[in-house]
């Protein structure tokens, strides 16, 4: 099917694709990338913007109200298949570790100007900050997968009410 929707031949895919699970991994790897991407705009953007702590609180509570949403829940899980399929599988998590540490060194850029602009304590690792924010975003599936999912704003008011107390200026 590969061959016949895309029109190469079996000799052009096996140059590029040591096997059809690598293209599977490829594919993989392009979906987390664009999602890495979109993230990183998005946020990114938020803070840039921000000209005051008041700006920069209403910058992280609309990224949280996004990406804490339950219509993301898919996308959650998906990374989270895709992040667990390189547990034995040491060319894939060679290969999705690289988008992994570009999502994760640009928060953390992000992070850096935001304690700049004094929106954030200078003596919080901005590093640590950047897999703290993947973890509860991540973290999120856990009530993703219960019949009897949590209050949305309460979590939200939750990361909202930690950010406002131990990472804000």
């Amino acid at each position: 099917m590969v061959l016949e929707t895309s029109g190469i031949t079996k000799g052009s895919l096996y140059h590029h694709f040591e096997d059809f699970n690598h293209l599977i991994e490829t594919v993989r790897i392009v979906k987390f990338s664009r999602w890495v991407d979109s993230s990183i705009e998005i946020i990114s953007n938020l803070i840039a913007s921000s000209k005051t702590k008041e700006d920069a609180v209403k910058a992280l509570h609309e990224v949280t109200v996004s990406t804490q949403n339950f219509s993301q829940s898919s996308r959650r899980l998906e990374r989270t298949e895709t992040i667990s399929l390189t547990l034995d599988n040491e060319r894939f998590h060679k290969a999705l570790s690289v988008e992994q540490t570009r999502l994760t060194t640009a928060l953390t850029d992000i992070i850096r100007e935001a304690i700049e602009k004094e929106f954030i304590r200078k003596d919080l690792d901005p590093q640590v900050l950047a897999v703290f924010i993947q973890a509860y975003t991540l973290g999120k599936i856990v009530d993703d997968i219960n019949p009897n999912r949590i209050d949305e704003d309460k979590w939200v008011s939750l990361i909202d009410e930690i950010l406002l107390k131990v990472l804000l200026v």
